[in-house]
Parts: C-alpha cells; structure tokens; sequence
C-alpha cells in the first residue's frame, strides 16, 4: 500500500465526458463546427472517441437514448470568444445563453450540441491568462500543434517523436526527459525555450527540422 498523502499526488488532465446518440452526426459537428479532431476511438461499432483542440480534449460516449441535462456539462475557454461565437451562430449552433460579460470575470455563452448538451464557452476579461500548458507522462507521437499558443508551457516525460510544431509560440517553453526523434519545428518562436534529459542525437534532429523549414 502506498505511504503517499493527497497533498504528495498530482493530478493530470481531466476532460469531461459528454453523451452522445449518434457517434458519426457528433463527430461531425465538433469537428467541422468546433475544429476538433479524433485521437482514439474504441469499440466495434465505435462507442467512445477522444477528441482534441490545442489544450481542450472532451471524451464523446455513445448512449443512444440519452437525454440532455439542463446545466452544463463542460466549459471551455478560448482566446477569442467572440470570433467563436460569430462561427456558431454562422453554422446555425443553438444558442442557450447569448454572449455577454460575466461579473465574474468572462465573456461567455453557452451552446448546445446536437444532442442538446450544453457547453459554457468564455474568455477572461481584461487580458486575464491562463497558466501555462503542462503535459506530463502523455504519449503524443505524431502530434500536430499548429497555430498554437504555448508560452512557458512544460512538456514533462513525454513522447513526441515525429511531432510537429508549426506557426508555434513556444518561448520560455521546457521540455524534460522529452523524446524529441523525428521532431519537426517550422515557424516558431523559441526564444528562451529550454531542453533537459535527452541525448544530442534528438537535439540535432530538431535543430536540423528547424533550419531545413525556414
């Protein structure tokens, strides 16, 4: 049994899970809508996928006779909400609560998918940020980060061979004990960007990646 208290466990991420009737009409709506992408999907048919957005992730499960609740099931915050608010209503998303300054410090709305699942949607007021991006104990070969905000983020025993970064902020970024084989950097701000517990063979194919691409 372990000696370890809660104050000594850290935590990892936590997506929320949504319900969903029709697995392909939800994986089309938060793709083409929303942008997000399919990284896992398991079950013959398929009954949970994972999908991904930059930081956000959210884990769709197939329940067919599912019915929406009246709060929300998950929050999200963008660096632009009105600009997404402007894509949902173009695309013709339900619209729950219009968008509107929060006195708790968002400018938010909520939406409903087409399952009628409701997501709050908000942007701190006032150039509020957010702590940093943290990725710890993640494979992640192969992976896109593209347009993509990271300053001071930390990349903590984590796979990222044959990733891409393009159009990337990565200043004061750190990377540790991090498999960089393959990586390709294109475009990115690495100003300040610091890199602990790999070997130089990694080092030189990043640095390589990056001469080779602008």
């Amino acid at each position: 049994m372990t000696s370890k208290t809660l104050s000594d466990i850290t935590f990892g991420r936590a997506a929320p899970g949504i319900f969903v009737r029709d697995i392909e009409k939800a994986l089309a709506f938060y793709g083409n809508v929303l942008g997000f992408k399919k990284t896992f999907e398991n079950g013959d048919p398929v009954g949970f996928v994972i999908l991904e957005k930059d930081r956000a992730e959210l884990h769709l499960s197939l329940v067919r006779d599912h019915k929406a609740s009246t709060t929300n099931v998950a929050h999200l915050i963008v660096d632009d909400v009105d600009a997404l608010h402007a894509v949902c209503v173009a695309a013709g998303v339900r619209i729950i609560k219009s968008l509107a300054d929060k006195d708790y410090g968002l400018r938010a709305f909520v939406f409903a998918d087409l399952d009628g699942n409701r997501i709050d949607v908000g942007q701190p007021i006032g150039g509020a940020q957010e702590a940093p991006a943290r990725f710890e104990r993640r494979n992640l070969t192969g992976a896109v980060f593209h347009d993509t905000a990271l300053p001071g983020a930390t990349f903590d025993d984590v796979n990222l061979s044959a990733a891409l970064f393009s159009n990337v902020n990565l200043r004061q970024a750190r990377f540790t004990n991090v498999n960089l084989s393959g990586v390709a950097i294109e475009d990115a701000n690495i100003e300040g960007l610091t890199i602990y517990g790999i070997d130089i063979h990694a080092l030189v194919q990043v640095e390589l990646a990056k001469r080779g691409r602008g």
